[in-house]
């Protein structure tokens, strides 16, 4: 995925795009977040341009080009970064479990309940606020349910309209900001607005926008009047400059109360607001909150700093009656007392849960909610808690987090059993525990929650269907106890509907599936309204921000803190007659004191806000901005000339950190600053230290009292470098364009599920020769068994104007356990021919398409593409020692030319019915082979028992007798009639052959297909002059012809590529047997019978040799390069996009076979059918375009394999050249590659005694004597190894070499030792021999650690520690050996699978040594060969040992799990960038960590936190199987809404055309596409 998904305001989400919402609204994700994505293809653009020699050149560094992103895919990047924000608290902590997001469509939800239309009825105070917002900054302070957003309408409506006169005479254009502080908000104000105001307004937050593109802002302001967005998404692009404070007409900010510290609110006014000095050129401010005060502070002087920070002045109703009135506030309040609470106590269940599990971490806030809750509740609920906390489904997973809570504490693994078996104990006495009966007794439940139930009671006795209740409650646990409480039947109130609205919260401190998403927010309120509902449980959530419906009670269960809790609950008593209940613990003087100060308070800041100008001096006033950035003094603060982005203290650390993150690196590291803070006179100082690929590394800041701020002022120093470098442009962002997607599936990959229609040839280039030929080559058709054919036949030959290149034998299958070889047979020289035995050939080859195939071609022996010809030899005859004109039975052409049919006069002898071909001119399905004359038998005897009905219409319906005469005539009625048979002529006994078949598909299942006896009478059939051999023989032809064709075919596009490919491996290569052929272990999709071999295991093959041949060319050519570079290089040559564009520029698309033998398609072209019915054929097929490219890496392999018999590289390496098209590779043999090397100085410069002495002990070690020693020490120097000490470069470059030559060895190894394997075992079983885990093991086996030499402590730590476990691990499979009786180095080798996995560098300086042994024997490939032999291939002589290998992979076996276990097609992994918030400080420093979700079907299964995206996927694949573990596939579709397999059945279902026996009379239209439709 790219950083960021670009949804222009014509493109905002709609019904259904954005999916669901989850838990809390916490803090706001990071604007700057990366985005990128799993187990996803993306469509991208072609990105290329021709090079300076004609090669394809990718311009990696290229701004990318609008990708087009699917609807599905932008929603659910949408929901995620909505659902990132809800759980902000948690993610950056790194703790809980996330929340369960559904697929339902909030967005819709919202906009169904925010369509009211309010602007068009305001009330008098309404306008009153209005109109003096017009005038002046306003903060509007109004009881919640007041209708601020109206006002905010208002006045958007008229800033809009005087915006569009101020246009309308030439006046820059400027634009409104609605900004809300929470993600859910942008889309419920979002949707009030677009119902009230006819102008553009669009919608952003999180990762909807690309904040990266100036333009695209540019086109968002052109095209909108206004923008709801989260405050952070405004301060972005106030930083970036791509907007000025200047250009924006009006800001209103929602819940302004949170104007204040760090805050977005606070900052735009900080660092923007106040730097335009111009008021004229400030936007009006409009502030909205219920409260200008959210903590127990003194409310005027709160009240006062708001109104000076966001340069308002406070404003409310000038009469409060008006508005009482108006939102009807409650009539009464009632303070409802409970008796005090007791202390705390543990009950007997608690106590002896805590006995088995209390020191696990994962059940600490648990036993702390259950300790408050038997004092706050009742011992009743804190032990029902634990029933709910134990359920029976979560046991398993209160296992694995109770194991890993004892992790965390560093508890000893052998204890781990048994604490697993302690959770397993508390679960099981909790289940056997024996709960009372609740009833209200003292006993059981606190006198809080008695009176509760008593207060609920009353107020729901009457039959009041218009009552709403709010209970609120300080703790989740709590809301959901009291609600499970009242569904208890002894408990259930009548007419009490309880439900819930709580935020998500952490995992730890609640039981599983006890969370609520925004969606479910929605919905409950919903239901709220609707009546469904009519008493909620809330928590704070229900006070702020959310529309909730009016009520006539509300119920402060746990008393509120601050006086905007108070104001804001009270606000939803708005109904008339509505009483506000306070509950107030009995004796309980802080609580009382709490009540009477925040009255107090209130009454003062209602006074504050009701003073008028005219009669008070406004305290705001009096707060200069100087009050206000106290804490920033000495802060500074840099403003780009030219576009006027600002750069802060604050700011620099995310921008510095989003030019780390744009400079090259692989993708699997994570690059961030590094920080050094020093104690110095005054304070603290420090240093920032960019990576190695940073144009500059290093910057020092000032001095500062604190280290947070010291260490902001390194990254603006830092920043200001760049800035000077021109690193950084003129809206502060990298000019460094970000190449780590350039290798990615997003810029270089293509899709496998974009498709598109193409031609497809269906006839070789051979046949296309016309005219009247001279000479005829002959290629005997001849079987290798020709036993198992049930008629004995005789070879037929094919003659052709042009030799036929040899293609490739093939088996065809005649019945179970009856197949033979069809094998081709060249002639030696041609036959000559004239126009007589032309002529003779072509009526032979007619006769037998119209008397086998009931196909009646008129044509000429110039139209033929082909003629078929009879031979008298046997198929084991040597068809090459003989002279081609001795091969063929003229006297049977002859006879076969002189007689179109055999006549029939009624008194033939016994032998003339004997072996005969006849067939029914009538109907083209009935064939027969003749056996002699039954004189036992007349026509008009019924037909005998147990043979096989004729399928014609008459005998079905007017034969009145089933005799062998209606047998043998298939006219219809009419032509029945007029048709005299004789009485007296000959019965003759036959068999019916079998209607034909697909010869080449061996899945006969259950068909039978032995003629069939029958009796018949010659009359109405036509007997054939064709011998009865020649038949037999011809019967196989079509699929013959289908196969050689396919193969020619191929051979063509070779040809056409310049490879002299074998003809097998040509077809193979270009074989696409089904829509998903490179899916395994599913079934495959319209799969094609009987095309042999598709490409799959060549392509694995072709792969492994483009890796390696591009890694050469580049190594080679490119010396000046790192490693990074070098993978774009060649990911730019080698991937698919290249591969797909480079095949259509040679039409090798045409080629690709993706249709199976059809009885309609194999006949020869161009010719006219007088008889037997043929549609036109649609010559196209629909392929993928991964489809396209496999076969392209296929050829590869098919060229390997070729070379390979030669002893070479050579075709294969042909073969590159022509897929890359590259001008870094245009070798055409082995040779040129090191012709093109040159050696660098630091290979042949004289070495020392230290080289001298490590090549002497590696040869002696290893075999290989080095003829330059600085390559094998180059091998093993490791990056922080200093360059200028040796002036020897690091082992990266070898590495990179090593590493490709390495995976060639493995992968032919296992493609020639497992012939019969498929790509993905032959995928996962490489996995192992080229994986980190072995090649580590390895180099400590062969001691290559011993020599690598470095500079860095922690590497030296992470070595000794991976030795000693491998050498232990080594000890102990030695010893398991002996103890079996086997030798100790018959030891099990795999032993290292389970151990940890290594340093990097050890894995690399295997690689990098066979990298050095390559060049150093100038490019000998034996020499890595050689190494495999000795030092690898002795691991994997049982490759049994490693059949799960791959599957411990977590993201590998959560893929295999979705797709093959759950037929799962809709998930994948999404990740982002936070900002950890632990602390002011730490969210100060800006530190990123990296979070990953798995998401099915639009929802969050599992998610994981990690420094870097690649150990973020494995713990949220780890998750996400925890969660699958033990579920059933139908639990799973109907937890996350799964309908893929129904899906894929509907699409795997092949259509089933008519069934039609008649190869003749009947047929259907033939789509080949229906055939082709290759992914």
């Amino acid at each position: 995925m790219s950083p960021g998904v670009l949804l222009p305001p014509s493109e905002t989400l709609v019904e259904g795009d954005l999916l669901s919402l989850d838990g809390d609204t916490a803090s706001q994700a990071s604007p700057d977040a990366s985005s990128s994505e799993v187990n996803d293809d993306a469509d991208t653009d072609k990105e290329d341009d021709n090079g300076g020699d004609g090669a394809k050149i990718f311009e990696v560094n290229a701004p990318p080009k609008p990708r087009n992103i699917s609807e599905k895919k932008r929603a659910d990047n949408a929901n995620f970064d909505i659902w990132l924000e809800e759980n902000q608290q948690n993610l950056s902590k790194g703790t809980g479990k996330l929340i369960l997001d559904e697929e339902r469509s909030a967005n819709w939800l919202m906009r169904e309940f925010e369509n009211k239309k309010i602007i068009t009825s305001p009330r008098d105070y309404q306008l009153e606020l209005f109109e003096r917002a017009k005038t002046q900054n306003t903060i509007a302070v109004l009881d919640t349910g007041s209708g601020k957003t109206l006002i905010a309408a208002l006045l958007l409506r008229w800033t809009i309209q005087n915006e569009l006169e101020n246009r309308s005479q030439g006046q820059p254009k400027r634009i409104a900001f609605f900004l809300v502080d929470k993600v859910a908000l942008v889309f419920q104000q979002h949707a009030v607005l677009t119902c009230n105001l006819d102008y553009s307004v669009a919608k952003f937050c999180g990762q909807m926008i690309d904040r990266s593109s100036a333009e695209f802002w540019e086109t968002t302001f052109q095209e909108n009047m206004a923008i709801v967005c989260t405050s952070e998404i405004l301060y972005q692009c106030l930083h970036h400059s791509y907007i000025r404070m200047d250009q924006i007409n009006l800001l209103i900010f929602d819940e302004c109360h949170h104007t204040k510290k760090n805050h977005p609110y606070a900052r735009i006014i900080k660092d923007f607001y106040i730097q335009n000095e111009e008021n004229e050129a400030r936007p009006r401010i409009l502030g909205m909150t219920a409260s200008p005060v959210d903590a127990q502070v003194d409310p005027r002087i709160a009240a006062a700093e708001l109104e000076g920070l966001l340069h308002s002045q406070i404003a409310t109703v000038s009469d409060p009656t008006i508005i009482q009135h108006t939102i009807s506030a409650p009539k009464e309040e009632i303070i409802l007392e409970y008796d005090r609470r007791p202390r705390e106590w543990p009950t007997p269940l608690h106590q002896s849960i805590k006995a088995l599990v209390g020191k696990h971490d994962h059940f600490t806030k648990a036993f702390v909610f259950t300790s408050q809750a038997t004092a706050e509740l009742g011992p009743w609920c804190a032990d029902r808690y634990w029933q709910l906390f134990f359920k029976q489904e979560d046991i398993a997973k209160l296992e694995t987090q109770a194991e890993r809570s004892l992790l965390r504490q560093g508890a000893f693994s052998q204890l781990m059993g048994l604490d697993r078996n302690r959770v397993r104990e508390a679960h099981e006495l909790v289940k056997n525990h024996e709960f009372e009966q609740p009833v209200l007794d003292i006993r059981l439940f606190s006198s809080k929650v008695i009176e509760l139930w008593k207060a609920l009671h009353d107020q729901f006795s009457s039959q009041d269907l218009m009552r709403r209740c709010i209970v609120f409650v300080k703790q989740r646990n709590t809301a959901n106890m009291l609600v499970d409480l009242l569904k208890q039947p002894e408990l259930k109130i009548p007419g009490l509907e309880p439900g819930i609205l709580i935020g998500g919260g952490k995992n730890d401190s609640s039981w599983e599936n006890s969370k609520t998403s925004y969606r479910d927010q929605v919905l409950t309120i919903i239901k709220f309204k609707k009546g469904e509902l009519n008493c909620i449980f809330a928590t704070s959530v229900a006070e702020e921000g959310l529309d909730i419906p009016d009520c006539n009670i509300i119920i402060r269960f746990d008393l509120y803190d601050t006086l905007i809790q108070y104001i804001q609950s009270r606000g939803r008593a708005r109904q008339d007659k509505s009483t506000y209940i306070h509950m107030v613990e009995r004796g309980n003087y802080e609580q009382v004191q709490k009540m009477q100060q925040l009255k107090q308070s209130e009454e003062g800041l209602r006074k504050f806000c009701e003073a008028m100008p005219d009669t008070r001096k406004l305290t705001g006033n009096n707060f200069k901005m100087d009050y206000f950035l106290r804490k920033e003094k000495g802060q500074r603060q840099y403003t780009v000339p030219e576009t006027g982005a600002k750069l802060n203290y604050k700011q620099s650390l995310i921008c510095l950190a989003n030019f780390v993150s744009s400079l090259p690196h692989p993708a699997e590291t994570n690059l961030t600053p590094e920080y050094t803070v020093n104690t110095t006179e005054g304070g603290f100082q420090c240093e920032v230290i960019l990576p190695a690929a940073s144009p500059i590394r290093s910057a020092i800041g000032r001095v500062h009292g604190s280290k947070a701020v010291a260490k902001c002022s390194a990254a603006f120093e830092m920043c200001l470098r760049l800035v000077q470098g021109n690193y950084l442009d003129a809206h502060l962002r990298p000019t460094f364009t970000k190449q780590l997607p350039a290798m990615r599936n997003a810029r270089l990959a293509i899709s496998s599920k974009k498709k598109e229609e193409y031609g497809m040839r269906m006839k070789p280039e051979v046949w296309s020769a016309l005219g009247e030929p001279t000479e005829l080559f002959v290629m005997a058709l001849t079987l290798a068994s020709p036993e198992a054919l049930y008629k004995s036949s005789l070879p037929l030959l094919l003659l052709t104007r042009q030799r036929v290149p040899q293609v490739a034998s093939f088996p065809i299958y005649f019945g179970k356990s009856r197949s033979s070889v069809v094998k081709f047979v060249l002639a030696g020289e041609p036959i000559q021919v004239d126009e007589a035995k032309l002529t003779s050939l072509t009526a032979f080859t007619l006769s037998i398409f119209r008397d086998v195939f009931s196909k009646e071609y008129e044509a000429t022996f110039s139209e033929l593409p082909y003629f078929l010809a009879p031979t008298s030899k046997g198929h084991s005859f040597d068809f090459s020692s003989v002279a081609s004109n001795e091969l063929i039975d003229w006297d049977t052409v002859k006879y076969v030319q002189e007689n179109s049919i055999v006549a029939y006069n009624f008194d033939e002898p016994d032998e003339f019915f004997e072996n005969k071909y006849v067939w029914d001119h009538w109907d083209g399905a009935r064939k027969f082979f003749t056996r002699g004359r039954r004189h036992d038998m007349k026509p008009t005897d019924p037909v005998p028992e147990g043979i096989v009905a004729p399928n014609h219409r008459a005998w079905r319906t007017t034969c009145d007798t089933h005799d062998i005469l209606n047998y043998s005539n298939s006219l219809w009625s009419k032509s029945r009639a007029n048709f005299r048979s004789r009485g007296d002529q000959a019965v003759v006994e036959a068999e019916l052959l079998s209607v034909q078949r697909n010869l080449l598909d061996d899945n006969l299942k259950d068909e039978d297909l032995e003629p069939k006896p029958c009796f018949l009478v010659l009359e109405p059939l036509t007997i054939s002059p064709l011998p009865v051999q020649v038949v037999a023989m011809a019967y196989n032809f079509p699929a013959i012809i289908h196969r050689v064709d396919s193969n020619l075919v191929a051979l063509d596009a070779c040809n056409m590529l310049g490879l002299t490919i074998r003809p097998d491996l040509a077809l193979e290569a270009f074989t696409k047997d089904s829509d998903n052929t490179d899916e395994h272990d599913v079934e495959q999709i319209n799969f094609q019978r009987g095309m042999g071999n598709n490409y799959e295991r060549l392509e694995f093959l072709g792969d492994a040799f483009l890796k390696m041949a591009t890694t050469i060319a580049i190594y080679t050519l490119i010396p000046d390069k790192d490693e990074f570079e070098y993978h774009v290089e060649r990911m730019v040559m080698i991937c698919n996009r290249n591969l797909f564009n480079n095949a259509l520029e040679a039409k090798l698309e045409e080629y690709i076979r993706s249709m199976a033998f059809n009885r309609r398609t194999w006949y020869p072209e161009g010719l006219t059918l007088k008889r037997g019915k043929r549609k036109e054929i649609k010559k196209k097929h629909v392929l993928a375009d991964k489809s396209i490219a496999d076969v392209c890496e296929a050829i590869i392999g098919a060229a390997y394999l070729t070379a390979q018999e030669d002893g070479n590289f050579d075709m294969a390496i042909q073969a590159v050249t022509r897929m890359v098209n590259d001008k870094n590779h245009r070798m055409q043999t082995w040779s040129d590659y090191y012709a093109a090397y040159k050696k660098p100085v630091w290979q042949t410069m004289p070495t020392n005694s230290v080289q001298e002495d490590m090549a002497e002990k590696f040869h002696k070690r290893m075999g290989y004597r080095f003829q330059y020693p600085r390559l094998l020490r180059s091998a093993f120097q490791h990056p922080t190894y200093p360059t200028s000490w040796e002036k020897l470069p690091s082992y990266q470059r070898l590495e990179f070499l090593g590493d490709a030559l390495l995976d060639m060895a493995c992968i032919d190894y296992l493609f020639r030792r497992f012939p019969g394997a498929d790509p993905q075992w032959l995928t996962e079983h490489k996995m192992a021999m080229v994986s980190n885990q072995f090649l580590g093991c390895l180099a400590v086996y062969i001691g290559f650690h011993r020599s690598l030499q470095h500079n860095s402590p922690p590497v030296q730590s992470e070595i000794a520690s991976y030795v000693t476990e491998i050498e232990e691990a080594l000890a102990v499979a030695k010893a398991t050996a002996v103890e079996e009786g086997k030798p100790e180095s018959d030891f099990a080798r795999n032993f290292w699978v389970d151990c940890s996995r290594p340093p990097k560098c050890l894995p690399d300086t295997v690689e990098a040594y066979v990298g050095a042994i390559f060049v150093d024997s100038s490019y000998d490939y034996q020499t890595v060969q050689d190494f495999f032999d000795k030092h690898v291939k002795f691991w994997f002589e049982d490759m049994r040992l490693y059949d799960t290998f791959a599957n411990k992979h977590p993201v590998t076996f959560l893929g295999h799990e979705m797709q093959h276990r759950f037929q799962c097609l809709e998930w994948r992994l999404l990740t982002r960038e936070i900002t950890v918030d632990d602390d002011e400080e730490a969210g100060m420093m800006g530190e990123k960590q990296v979070v990953c979700a798995v998401r099915v079907h639009g929802q969050t299964l599992a998610h994981s936190v990690s420094q870097s995206a690649r150990y973020a996927k494995i713990g949220a694949a780890k998750k996400a199987l925890r969660e699958l573990k033990g579920m059933e596939q139908e639990e799973f579709r109907k937890r996350v809404g799964c309908d893929c397999a129904f899906k894929a059945e509907g699409k795997g279902k092949e259509k089933e055309g008519e069934v039609d026996n008649a190869e003749g009379e009947k047929g259907e239209e033939v789509e080949i596409e229906m055939h082709g439709s290759a992914i």
